[in-house]
Order: structure tokens, then sequence, then C-alpha cells
């Protein structure tokens, strides 16, 4: 199996200025936090890098919206962002960067330069693309959860009105902060009036899959992750904002179901046939691959990735609680993803641990819980408690995995 060659280091530690390293470092930092790396992953690669470039002593402060770094006594670096970016072709060249940095393999101005114009590029796909992977995810996440005929088209309508939504506000950051509580609120009046009845299904069922992009599945885990590493400023501060987008949302909801009444009680819709599941995996792939702007070449390993993260929580939760089988997705994929990454045409492995989270929705699973009042049903202690559960699982399964990988490679290395 051909794997990636690494890279030789272009020169000895010292050999470049102190004030260029620290800049190099600041904008591979702030780059990596953007593309929602956990801040133990982000300070573990940045203390690699400068021990390729530098012999002085570094000390590291990150949290996810600052970087503060020093080497030695001279060259101190402050960097802040509040840009969180979501494009897998950004993070996969932030990735390769980066990997450069840990091998020493690139001139500091040259990764400053590289790094800047990464984050600059746009979305790989147009308009009409991106609204179209939208679309293809909530229907392939609607598969998933609740596979039925009826519900297909459901999922379909108002994923394309979340899209629209999503893309319309892209030229307004001023309405990111109330994006989430807009799209409940509308989903939830088209699902009321014109969608529930017509799918035969639950309201929740209906519009949590449209939601996926204000869902706040990533911050949550990754600020479980964290958490469980002792980053208690960073962690909690993410949890914090995780919570407050679902309250958002939920709020949206709320408001809905006011204005548009309370939905009759509904049976079960005719299901599809029990190859939906695997269906389901193919069309949230290539809907990822377009939403998120994958590199080119990686639909066939977001496929493969996707495909054993869900497989394995599917598999798991015949064994275990529904609410732990994140944790089996997680350690399984995770190690997978980075192993898949290091080999030649494959993309770098932070590309795939985000496509990991992303299929897992521990954000989904945690909007229905907590929405479970307004949507007409009840909202009790056992729904939370499974939510917390089901996001604390993954990203334990997600951290461990981390570990593993980062244990055996080191003992293979030393």
């Amino acid at each position: 199996m051909p794997f990636k060659t690494p890279q030789p280091a272009l020169a000895p530690p010292d050999h470049y200025d102190i004030d260029d390293v620290a800049a190099m470092l600041r904008e591979i930092g702030t780059a990596l936090i953007e593309v929602a790396q956990p801040i133990q992953v982000v300070e573990t690669r940045l203390s690699d890098m400068a021990r390729k470039y530098t012999s002085e002593p570094v000390q590291l402060a990150a949290l996810p919206t600052m970087l503060m770094l020093q080497i030695g006594n001279s060259a101190f670096e402050l960097a802040g962002s509040v840009q969180p970016s979501g494009q897998f072709d950004m993070a996969a060249r932030v990735d390769e960067i980066a990997a450069l940095a840990e091998a020493g393999a690139i001139a500091p101005t040259d990764a400053v330069a590289a790094i800047r114009a990464a984050r600059r590029q746009p979305p790989r796909f147009g308009a009409v693309a991106t609204t179209l992977g939208y679309v293809l995810t909530t229907v392939g996440f609607g598969m998933s959860v609740e596979p039925s005929w009826r519900g297909l088209l459901a999922h379909l309508s108002l994923g394309l009105v979340v899209g629209v939504i999503m893309l319309t506000s892209r030229p307004l950051p001023g309405l990111a902060p109330i994006l989430p509580t807009i799209s409940a609120l509308v989903v939830t009046l088209l699902a009321t009036w014109f969608v529930v009845d017509v799918a035969h299904d639950g309201l929740l069922r209906v519009i949590t899959p449209a939601l996926i992009a204000t869902l706040p599945g990533m911050a949550l885990v990754v600020g479980s992750i964290e958490l469980a590493g002792s980053r208690i400023i960073a962690g909690a501060g993410r949890l914090v904002f995780g919570v407050t987008q679902l309250a958002l949302m939920v709020y949206g909801v709320v408001v809905g179901v006011q204005i548009a009444g309370q939905v009759s009680p509904q049976g079960t819709a005719p299901p599809m046939g029990s190859w939906s599941y695997a269906v389901s995996i193919a069309v949230i792939a290539v809907g990822l691959y377009l939403y998120l702007s994958a590199p080119p070449g990686s639909l066939v390993w977001l496929l493969l990735i996707i495909a054993v993260a869900m497989l394995t929580q599917s598999a798991a939760g015949l064994v275990l609680n529904s609410t732990h089988s994140g944790f089996a997705g997680a350690i399984v994929a995770i190690p997978l993803a980075m192993f898949f990454a290091r080999i030649r045409g494959a993309p770098p492995a932070i590309v795939l641990t985000l496509a990991v989270f992303w299929s897992l929705v521990p954000g989904q699973l945690a909007f229905m819980s907590v929405s479970r009042g307004p949507a007409g049903d009840y909202l009790n202690q056992a729904g939370l408690g499974a939510a917390g559960a089901a996001i604390i699982s993954i990203a334990l399964g997600t951290l461990a995995g981390w570990t593993l990988v980062r244990t055996v490679g080191h003992r293979a290395a030393g």
C-alpha cells in the first residue's frame, strides 16, 4: 500500500529568525482553531512544530477564539479569531501546511503566506451546488433517522428552504447569532402547515434533519473533548456557546408551534426497505462533499470513513444503549481516519475526522431531546440525560482514539 512520504527538514533548529517562527506558529495555530480543532490538538501540534525550528523554550496558551505564544524572552504573539470555517478544502490545506511545519519542511515565511492564502480561498463549489449538497445531506440524515417514502419529500423541501436561508445569509454575518432561531421558526411553520400531515410523521423527525447546519453538534463535541482533556476554560466556553445555540433554536421551535398550533398525533408512515440506511450513508457523503467544499478526490474517502462511523455506531447500538453507541463509532473511526490520511491520494486527517463528527450528529440528538416539550411531546430528565450521554460518548471516543494513535506513533518513532 503506497503511503505518503514524510518531507525532510529544510534546516536545523535556530536557523530561521525567531520572530518569523513565532509568526508562523501564530498563523497556523489560528487557522487550526478556525477549523474546529480541539485546543489540546492545536497546542500539541504547535509544540511539535516549534521543536523543529527553535531550541528556545516555547509557551503556548490557546482558547477557542484566541492564541497566545512566546518563544524565549523576545518573540511574543497574540492572535484572535471569531471566524470559524466549515470548509473541508480549507481545513485540508491548513492541515497540509501544518504537517510540513511539523516536519520542518517549510520556511516560516512561506508557511505564513500559504496559511493566509488558504484562509482567503472561496468554496470550491458555487451557490447551486452548495445548496444541493445541503439538501442531499438533509435527505440522507432524514433517511437514517426515520426512513419513509412520505418523509423523503418533506426532508427535501425543508432542506432546500434552510439551504437557501444559509446561502442568503452569507453576505450578512450580522445575522449569524439569530440564524438558528430564524431557521427553526421558518421550518417549524412550514412543517406544521404543509409537511407533517403529508409526511405522516412527528414534527421533530421532520424538521430536525433540515436544521443540521445550525445544530451545535461540533461545538458540543469539541467542548466535551476539551473538558475531558483538562482544558477547562476552552471546553466550558465552547459548551456554553453550544448550549446557547441550542436554546436559540429551541426558541424558534417554541415560537413556531405557538404561531402554527400543535401538530395532531401522527401514525407511522410505511417505511423504506432495509437498504435505506446504506443508501443514506452514500447520500450523506455526497451531500457533505458538496456542501462543505471537500477537496478534489476525497469523495471515496469521505464515503468510506462515514460508513465506518455510522455502521459501527449502528452495530454498537445492538449491544449498548443507543446513547452510548457513539463512543464505539468514534473510537473506531478516528484511528482509521488518521491511518487513511497516511495513504497516498487520501485527504488529510483533519478532513476525515471532521467528517466523522458530522456523520455522528451529536447535536441532532441533543436538539431532539430538548425540543420535545414545544414539539408536542414531553420534556423529561431522561431525555436530557440521554442527549448529554450521547455527546459525551462521542467526545470520549474521539479523545481515546486520538490518544491511542498519538501514543502508538510516539512509541514507533522512539
